[in-house]
């Protein structure tokens, strides 16, 4: 298996990954909806903030499940093949 790079938000979609924030401030966990990220920009050292409270928002990078073919709906609208 080759290694990927993953430089950018499309390149996070590209592959099956996604970005969960959590919010100290206010504890709120949300997923990052990519597609609404400009998918050139670098996710590397990309800053978040909660909506709820502002605060600053700490990320995690995970790999989308897919084990059970489930309908990836933010890798598909940023495809173009939204319904």
């Amino acid at each position: 298996m080759s290694p990927i790079n993953l430089f950018t938000f499309g390149d996070l979609l590209r592959h099956g990954y996604k970005l969960s924030g959590f919010c100290r401030g206010c504890s709120v966990h949300k997923d990052i909806d990519l597609a609404q990220c400009p998918a050139g920009r670098s996710y590397i050292g990309a800053r978040f903030k909660c909506a709820a409270c502002a605060g600053s928002v700490t990320i995690t990078l995970s790999q989308i499940r897919t084990g059970n073919d489930a309908p990836l709906p933010a890798l598909e609208r940023w495809r173009g093949n939204s319904e």
